[in-house]
C-alpha cells in the first residue's frame, strides 16, 4: 500500500515525527513520577485514521480472538471482526484463555468485516489446554524489557523471512525471568499472573498517573533510564491503552533494583529525537499498511503506517544497551 501520493515512503513519515521540531513535530509535557518510574507526556500535531481499538470492538462484541482452527498453533491466532470500521491490535497487548496466553508481535489494522490470522507469541509456556473458547484482554500490556527483546527478534524475522515472527524460546526466558524477579509464583509459568499477584501496587501507582488533555504519547524511564517510547495517531488511543501500557511499564518498575537516577529530561529528549536514526526497512504489514523497523545503536522502532499516517510508532533501547 503505498503511504503518500507524494512518492514519500512509510519510513519517512515516522522519521518525521522524530526530526520535526515544535511547534509541528514532538513537544514534551512536565513529567509524573510514581516511584522508580517517571513519565514525560508527548504530544504532536498530526493526521488520523478512523478505527476503534481492540479493547472497545471486543466489549461490543464486533471482534474476537479464537484459536487457528481445533488444533491451534502456538505463534499464530485468528481474529474475526464485524466492525464497519477497522480494528486496532496494539503490539504487546496479552491475550489470556484459549489454550494458552499470547501475545501480539507487531501492531495491525484489521481491515473492517474481516477475519485475518495474527502473528503471537506464548507468554505462558506450562499450559496447552483449552481453558476459553475466544481470547480475553489482559488488563495489562507486556512489560517493556519483554517488548524490546521481542522487537528485536520480530525485526530480524521480517528483515529475512517477511513475517512477524518471534523468539519463543527467548520470550519464554524472559517471561521466567520477570515472575522470579517480582517474586510471583506461576504454575503455567503465566506473564500474566504479574496482574493478580502484584495487582495492588500495580493500581495504586497508575491512580497518580493520568494521561494529560491532547497528549497522544509517552515515554517511560525507569530509574532515570528510557525503557519505552510509545506514540499514536490519536489522544482517543493512548487514553484507552493507558492502563495497559502504563501498567506494564509499573510492573518492570516494581523490580527491586539500588539504581534509581533522577531523570535527566534534555537527555531523555535526545533520546527520542534520535529513535528515527539507524537502518530502516518497510514490509507489508498484516491487516492495513505498513510495517516500519529502525535499527540503530541506541535505539530498536517498529510501527504502522497506514495511508501516510503513523498509527502507532514504539521504541525501546537496543538490544545490546539493555541492562541484565
Amino acid at each position: 500500500m503505498a503511504t503518500r501520493s507524494s512518492g514519500r515512503t512509510a519510513v519517512d513519515v515516522v522519521r518525521d515525527w522524530f526530526e520535526q521540531r515544535p511547534p509541528h513535530g514532538l513537544r514534551l509535557g512536565s513529567p509524573q513520577t510514581a516511584g522508580r518510574l517517571t513519565l514525560l507526556p508527548v504530544f504532536h500535531d498530526g493526521p488520523a485514521l478512523e478505527y476503534v481499538t481492540f479493547a472497545d470492538a471486543q466489549k461490543d462484541g464486533s471482534a474476537e480472538i479464537t484459536e487457528v482452527g481445533s488444533a491451534g498453533a502456538v505463534s499464530t491466532l485468528e481474529v474475526t471482526t464485524s466492525s464497519n470500521v477497522p480494528v486496532l491490535m496494539i503490539d504487546g497487548e496479552i491475550l489470556i484463555g484459549l489454550k494458552q496466553n499470547r501475545v501480539l508481535n507487531t501492531t495491525i489494522l484489521v481491515p473492517a468485516k474481516t477475519t485475518l490470522k495474527v502473528p503471537v507469541a506464548c507468554v505462558e509456556a506450562g499450559r496447552w489446554r483449552h481453558a476459553t473458547s475466544k481470547a480475553n484482554r489482559a488488563d495489562y500490556a507486556l512489560s517493556p524489557k519483554i517488548r524490546a527483546m521481542k522487537r528485536h527478534s520480530v525485526t530480524l524475522s521480517a528483515r529475512a523471512f517477511g513475517k512477524f515472527t518471534a523468539d519463543q524460546g527467548a520470550v519464554w526466558d524472559e517471561v521466567a525471568g520477570s515472575l522470579g524477579s517480582l517474586g510471583v509464583h506461576s504454575q503455567t509459568l503465566a506473564y500474566s499472573d504479574i496482574e493478580k499477584q502484584r495487582r495492588p501496587e500495580i493500581e495504586a501507582r497508575l491512580s497518580q498517573l493520568q494521561p494529560e488533555p491532547g497528549q497522544s504519547g509517552v515515554l517511560a524511564l525507569i530509574g532515570g533510564e528510557p525503557v519505552a517510547f510509545d506514540l499514536f495517531d490519536r489522544p482517543s488511543t493512548l487514553a484507552r491503552m493507558w492502563q495497559g501500557l502504563i501498567g506494564s511499564y509499573i510492573a518492570e518498575a516494581l523490580v527491586p533494583n539500588p539504581s534509581n537516577e533522577p531523570a535527566d529530561l534534555e537527555a531523555a529528549t535526545e533520546w527520542i529525537r534520535g529513535a528515527g536514526a539507524g537502518e530502516a526497512t518497510r514490509h507489508q504489514a498484516v491487516g492495513l499498511g505498513e510495517s516500519v523497523s529502525i535499527t540503530g545503536p541506541k535505539h530498536e522502532t517498529s510501527a504502522l503506517v497506514v495511508d501516510g499516517v503513523a498509527v502507532h510508532i514504539a521504541t525501546g533501547p537496543a538490544l545490546s544497551r539493555m541492562r541484565p
